[in-house]
């Protein structure tokens, strides 16, 4: 599976969320071929603002005043609530079983793409580390791999036997495929 680019949590405006459909509401998916590409991609992007929210609740500090992390805080979880809005009206446009259960093995596939990946992205870093000495971007990374983990759990939790046959068949064929390579 191909990539799933996402944008910046800076870049999110509120007027985003103004559309009454999932394509006027997004514009990632006016670019998309179809609601099962935008549903994949607005699954991404929520993940990606729930993992951007934790990271600025991680790293806040200070006294409860006023600040650029409480800004960065709303703009954040308005941005969770936009996504959280576009999917909820896709649920209503995908009503096909079958549309349903390519988005939840696809996207079950993607996570486990990433989780591969985590050797390279976390390193040698250790989750016992200080939050405060902590980089950012070893943060941000510790984050992402225990939402990845949770977000995988969740979804091959809640797979019916299809979907897990589904999901296994394409696990065997990735598998497969790497060793041809």
């Amino acid at each position: 599976m191909s990539s799933l680019a996402v944008e910046p949590i800076h870049s999110f405006s509120p007027k985003e969320a103004m559309g009454t459909s999932p394509t006027e509401a997004s514009p990632v998916c006016r670019t998309m071929h179809g609601p099962l590409d935008c549903a994949l991609q607005s699954l991404q992007q929520l993940a990606y603002a729930r993992i951007a929210r934790e990271f600025l609740r991680a790293r806040q500090q200070g006294p409860d005043l006023l600040s650029p992390y409480d800004v960065l805080m709303d703009e954040a979880h308005r941005r969770v609530l936009h996504w959280e809005r576009v999917l909820s009206e896709l649920r209503l446009l995908i009503d096909d079983p079958r549309q349903i259960a390519r988005v939840k093995v696809r996207r079950a596939l993607y996570l486990r793409m990433l989780l591969e990946s985590a050797p390279t992205r976390l390193q040698s870093w250790s989750d016992s580390e200080s939050l405060g000495t902590m980089p950012k971007s070893h943060l941000f990374e510790w984050i992402s791999y225990d939402f990845e983990r949770l977000e995988l759990a969740e979804l091959e939790g809640s797979m019916s036997p299809e979907e897990a046959a589904s999901y296994t068949q394409a696990l065997d064929a990735r598998a497969s495929s790497m060793r041809e390579e």
